[in-house]
This record gives structure tokens, sequence and C-alpha cells, in this order.
């Protein structure tokens, strides 16, 4: 059971959230354009991707779903909060997941620190591994040097998490264009459509964490992409729907964007109800 959920949230939360690494700041020129005139659509993104990465915290509901992959098909659905002072955390909690046509709820995954804490999502017909308490805390430092079924990558990802990556991914597109303006949960929003080619997405990747994401796209069987982005008048990103031909398969993600600058409640589970995996396991990791 651990290793088909942390296979699953590998690869669901590998794609939804954590398909770049953390990038830098856009170039102060995109910020100068768009005090000056109308900005182009690939402006738009390169400002969404610098106002987004300023933000000190915001929540978000995210839909995955991704079909072919070894598991079987895959479903997701939950919330996303994230903070980046006064230490960078984020919390996934799962409010529906569903591997391989075995439904289950309940789980979560949170970073805090230098650990990810996880809780194991309970099946529907009551199978599944049961623990003794409901959290497993797994080092990123002891997962750094234990790739294990794939947490190691998903892990170091997790904690690069910014949510800049998501935006700023995009701006590898040649052919983004402005759709109309819509509305996203009650705010006003311009839409924008493009597609890019993964390989370009990583070439924006800082150099350290490069080979480590194109081995996830390759794994993922990610290649082309497409995408359709809500912005409002802030610059700030309401909405991104993304969808991509796997090799075996296709992956259809969805992130709505809310409560910018709001603070968020993140904290490690209480201590009487963790087990240490490195030291339930003997100080490794699955797959050491």
């Amino acid at each position: 059971m651990i290793r088909r959920f942390a296979t699953g949230v590998a690869l669901a939360t590998g794609l939804a959230l954590s398909l770049s690494g953390c990038l830098g700041d856009t170039d102060d020129k995109v910020g100068e354009a768009g005090e000056k005139l109308e900005l182009t659509a690939a402006q738009v993104l390169g400002k969404a991707a610098e106002k987004t990465g300023k933000a000190d915290s915001f929540q978000a509901d995210f839909v995955l779903k991704v079909s072919g992959s070894p598991e079987g098909d895959i479903s997701q659905n939950g919330t996303m909060k994230y903070q980046r002072k006064p230490e960078l955390a984020t919390s996934l909690l799962f409010a529906e997941m569903s591997v391989g046509g075995q439904s289950m709820s309940g789980g979560e995954h949170r970073l805090v620190g230098r650990n990810i804490y996880v809780k194991l999502p309970v099946r529907e017909d009551g199978g599944g591994v049961q623990t003794a308490k409901p959290w497993i805390k797994i080092s990123l430092d002891e997962a750094d040097k234990q790739t294990g079924v794939g947490l190691g990558p998903l892990l170091q990802q997790t904690r690069e998490m910014d949510p800049v990556q998501n935006t700023r991914l995009l701006t590898a597109s040649k052919d983004v264009k402005k759709v109309g303006e819509e509305t996203v949960g009650g705010v006003k929003t311009t839409r924008y459509t493009g597609t890019y080619r993964m390989e370009d997405a990583l070439a924006q990747i800082p150099e350290n964490l490069r080979e480590a994401h194109r081995k996830s796209a390759e794994e993922a069987g990610l290649t082309d992409m497409r995408f359709d982005l809500w912005v409002d008048d802030e610059q700030l990103p309401r909405k991104l729907e993304t969808k991509a031909d796997r090799t075996t398969g296709s992956m259809h993600m969805t992130i709505t964007y809310r409560d910018y600058g709001k603070p968020v409640d993140i904290t490690e589970p209480p201590a009487d109800q963790v087990t240490d995996m490195g030291a339930m396991l003997g100080g490794g990791l699955p797959g050491s």
C-alpha cells in the first residue's frame, strides 16, 4: 500500500504541482512594460510569474486526471496551501483519490522545514496498510540519499516548489495568445491559451535541478503541453489548466488559485501521531 500510494502521489503531485523547479525572478523589463503599455500575451506570462513569485501565501483547489500510468488511471482532487515566509511550507489535502480503480480519501501531504509528513489515505473497502499512527515522517535529508520508489525526486521538487513555477513554465510557449475575458471565482480575468514543448520548458530550470526534472518528465511521458491561463487585473494567475498526451495515455490538470496574501496554517502533526519512516525501516527508505 505504501508503494502504491507513494507511486500515485509521485505521479499525481509531480505532474500537478512540481513539473518544474523553483525559478528566479522575471526580467525587470517585463515589470516596466506593464506600467507603460498594454502587455503582449507573452509578456503577461512573464509578469504573472513575477507577481505570483512575490506572493507570501495562497491557497488553491486542484483536480488531476492521469490515464495510462503503470499503476492504472489516477484521479485526484483536493486543496493546496502554500506559504513562503517565515519558512517555506506546503500542504496538499486530497479530498478524493483513485489509483487503478481503488478509491481512497483523507490523504494529506505536508512539507514543514526539512521534513515531509504523509497521511495515508483510507480505502473505501477498509483494506490497505494499517499503521499505529496516522502520519509518516520522511526526512528530506534522508530522501536525498535514498530514491526508493521515486520519493526522493518528489520530495525535492516539493521542497523547491514556488508558486512562480507553474506560470514561469509557460513562458516557454511560442504561440500564446489572448482568448478573451472571463470570470473565475467572482474575479474578472483575461484568458490566454498556448502550447509549449517540455524540452523548451526544462531549459528554463536552474541547471542544478534540470536533470532531475528531465528524468521526471521522461518517466511521465510528457513532451508537448497545452495550457489555458486565467490572469486577473493584478497579473496574478487565478486558474491554470494543463493538458498533455502522454506516451501511454493522457494528463489533465486544473488548479484554481485564491486567497493570495492571506495567512495559512501549516504545522507539523502532533509528535504522538507520527511514525518516522527511517526508524521504522531500520534507517532506510523503501528501496534502499
